[in-house]
């Protein structure tokens, strides 16, 4: 049975936000979610608001959500038969927590090796171990265009190297970079691999088994979901780490690293966008199923190739304009996920996100806490770039209205 994909109109009848006419294209900062997850978290406040680990009923059905939570955040790491998922406040609060646990692992003179293209979340908890006497190596940008080089990468590792801890995709740039090439270089010396796909979760399917990392994270609250962190692992890489949890609980296993209570309705409401998965390919995942690794890959698939005309759009205006730099792959038809930074030779980012934002829109300017890959190009951190970030759900022609609200507030 060949499935026909829902029209952009369907899809975005979803999402309830949507209906306003907002142009939402500050998604690379958060995305925008469907009814299904905010249905389900009034829902879990209704019936199975409760702690779990007790035997009654609410109790029972909250600690199932979880653990069904956790499934299909592995599935969507790819990631279910080799490891587990941590859940956290957040990235930041993720790595914090698995840096401080390397920390009693590492000693002076190993080193560590850092993209700079990394959000600050995935650079001050490493950087800080310096203080230990770590060595930090640092992988740059290109100063032009603010992409990594894999022979960059390959030029800093040597036999000391502990870790190497890197992003998939810059929140400024919307690269890709390889993460099974980053892999291959790491193995070459023995070292861990700590992905950040956060910038990355909303577009691609991860395969985190298929590349061979040992750490990989994404924010929920970027995918469609409440807020709230996953920060999957190889069991063998966990079990190697001595987690910062209460000391009555087992040495060993993911509750180690998760401190206090989760967000329980937040799980309740990221396990239904599963259904929503299910909505883009065709497939009925119903109340309490976890989906399948086939629903996610297809979903994902779908929101790729509707993402890459958006791209096109965004990229045939940025190139027309001779006092526009832009970050990251320009060149249309070469993969690059919808994120896009750029900066005016005669205006400021600030005043020009101010001006577009009235026109409802919303864009958004600064460093986006990676201002390192800010100072590696030569931007001014104070006022940074300005960035347009689309998602599956966003229209040609929410992105030739914001494209025509900055010709005008360029060319005034």
């Amino acid at each position: 049975m060949i499935h026909t994909a829902p029209s952009i109109e369907a899809i975005r009848a979803q999402f309830p936000s949507l209906a306003s006419g907002f142009a939402f294209l500050e998604n690379a900062g958060g995305s925008q979610v469907p009814g299904v997850v905010i249905d389900e978290i009034s829902r879990f406040y209704r019936e199975d608001y409760a702690q779990k680990g007790a035997s009654y009923g609410a109790s029972q059905r909250c600690g199932e959500i979880v653990e069904k939570c956790k499934l299909f955040m592995a599935r969507i790491f790819g990631g279910e038969s080799t490891g587990e998922v941590v859940v956290g406040q957040s990235a930041t609060a993720l790595f914090n927590m698995l840096a401080g646990a390397y920390r009693q692992n590492l000693k002076a003179g190993d080193e560590i090796v850092v993209s700079v293209s990394n959000h600050e979340s995935h650079i001050g908890c490493w950087e800080r171990l310096s203080e230990v006497g770590v060595v930090i190596r640092w992988w740059g940008v290109d100063a032009k265009t603010g992409l990594s080089s894999l022979d960059d990468l390959a030029s800093l590792v040597n036999e000391r190297t502990k870790l190497i801890c890197f992003t998939q995709t810059c929140n400024l740039v919307g690269d890709i970079v390889d993460a099974k090439a980053v892999v291959k270089i790491a193995e070459s010396v023995g070292a861990v691999t700590v992905l950040d796909s956060v910038a990355a979760a909303s577009h691609q399917a991860l395969s985190v088994e298929d590349w061979g990392v040992d750490f990989c994270c994404f924010s929920a609250y970027k995918v469609y979901g409440p807020h709230m962190g996953a920060l999957w692992g190889k069991s063998e890489r966990w079990a190697e780490l001595n987690g910062p949890n209460h000391k009555q609980l087992p040495k060993k296993g993911a509750m180690n690293f998760e401190l206090g209570c989760l967000s329980y309705e937040g799980m309740a409401g990221f396990l239904a966008l599963g259904s929503y998965y299910g909505f883009l390919t065709g497939t009925e995942v119903g109340f309490g199923e976890v989906a399948s690794r086939e629903v996610i890959t297809g979903a994902y698939g779908l929101m790729g190739k509707m993402e890459k005309e958006l791209s096109f759009t965004m990229l045939g205006w940025l190139n027309s304009r001779e006092d526009l730099r832009v970050l990251g792959v320009t060149q249309p038809g070469i993969d690059r996920h919808p994120t896009f930074s750029f900066v005016h030779d005669r205006l400021g980012s600030d005043k020009i996100e101010q001006r577009v934002n009235e026109h409802s829109i919303g864009i958004k300017y600064g460093h986006m806490y990676a201002w390192r890959v800010c100072e590696a190009v030569g931007i001014p951190v104070d006022t940074g770039v300005v960035r347009v970030s689309a998602v599956h759900y966003n229209t040609v022609e929410e992105i030739q209205r914001a494209c025509g609200v900055l010709e005008s507030v360029l060319n005034s």
